[in-house]
């Protein structure tokens, strides 16, 4: 069979418009359709769309976002201050700390120069350095204030065994506003630092009236509570007077504001070792009482470590003597989870 001819000579018809062209320069267009070169119409992409994909969005080596850990960070020189006389907080000054109240922040390695006296004022450092950490109170975005009594329920938790641990509450200053009725008869303003156990000693002698006029302090309830709740029965131990007749105004003053003792009612303590009565210890001296199984709630800094030197586990309480700077050199502070 032979080859087409070349159509040199030839002439065809466009399929689009009827007319006659050489056959040289026809071309066939994507329909099929046979049309002179200047009828040539291309075919619209319209009618062949690519496959597009979508955006990348995803990444090849994404990874999931985290929250940042805390970190501790250095306090100032001067961080911590005692709170308003009578309160039982300390103030931390940490420019913009980012807490907020509830928070739970533990310190560290803190070096404190808190007074020894009045001793209800000391905060021993072990106190504020607790492993737990405490619950913090936000002031304002460089201020936050927590109170070492904070732990006291964990130290509850951990010692007592009802029916076992016998627990002691001091009176004169835990119990009931020792130090402000001593500051109100001397006239002390605006805080108690200058106060002496001679001043004291002094209040109760030029007053006959001098225990039945104490107040209760604000959390007192509160705390027998918790310490009903954890060991169901509660003792109180006060230091003697050396009179029969105050020891009685002592006895008289837990028994109106707590219950008469061993009447199991209500917040009423246990009995000391005379029935009805509470415990006197020899002034200046509550290591007689300690031992195993022993526990005592006090303000005052020498009856504790007498106790605990004697084998039982002292909590100090602590109550302000009034607004003032007292250390924090080489403290941190941070959130409880990032320290060991």
């Amino acid at each position: 069979m032979s080859d087409y001819a070349t159509g040199k000579y030839a002439i065809a018809i466009s399929d689009r418009s009827g007319m006659q062209f050489p056959y040289r320069e026809m071309v066939r267009e994507w329909n099929g359709a046979w049309v002179h070169y200047t009828e040539y119409t291309p075919k619209s992409p319209l009618l062949e769309p690519r496959a597009i994909k979508a955006d990348a969005q995803g990444l090849q080596h994404a990874r999931p976002g985290r929250v940042e850990p805390g970190v501790a960070h250095i306090l100032g020189f001067n961080a911590l201050s005692a709170g308003a006389t009578d309160s039982i907080v300390v103030n931390v000054n940490n420019p913009g700390h980012g807490y907020i109240t509830g928070d739970r922040r533990r310190f560290r390695d803190c070096l404190s120069h808190f007074p020894e006296y009045p001793q209800v004022s000391h905060v021993q450092d072990h106190d504020i350095n607790y492993a737990s950490g405490h619950i913090i109170t936000k002031i304002d975005d460089d201020n936050f204030s927590f109170s070492p009594n904070d732990i006291i329920e964990e130290w509850l938790t951990a010692n007592c065994t009802p029916g076992t641990t016998t627990v002691y509450v001091d009176m004169d200053g835990t119990l009931a506003e020792w130090y402000q009725a001593v500051a109100t008869y001397l006239g002390f303003s605006p805080d108690w630092y200058d106060m002496t156990p001679a001043d004291e000693l002094a209040a109760i002698a030029a007053d006959p009236s001098y225990f039945a006029n104490l107040g209760v302090r604000a959390e007192a309830n509160a705390l027998i509570d918790l310490i009903m709740s954890k060991n169901t029965t509660w003792n109180v131990l006060t230091t003697t007077t050396g009179s029969v007749a105050k020891d009685a105004h002592k006895l008289a003053w837990i028994t109106t504001h707590f219950g008469t003792p061993g009447s199991a009612s209500g917040r009423a303590p246990a009995s000391g070792a005379t029935p009805g009565d509470i415990d006197y210890a020899p002034q200046y001296n509550k290591g007689g009482y300690g031992g195993a199984n022993k526990m005592l709630i006090d303000d005052r800094t020498t009856y504790i470590d007498q106790f605990e030197a004697a084998g039982g586990k002292g909590f100090k309480y602590f109550e302000s003597g009034g607004i003032r700077k007292f250390g924090g050199s080489n403290m941190s502070v941070g959130p409880i989870t990032i320290l060991p």
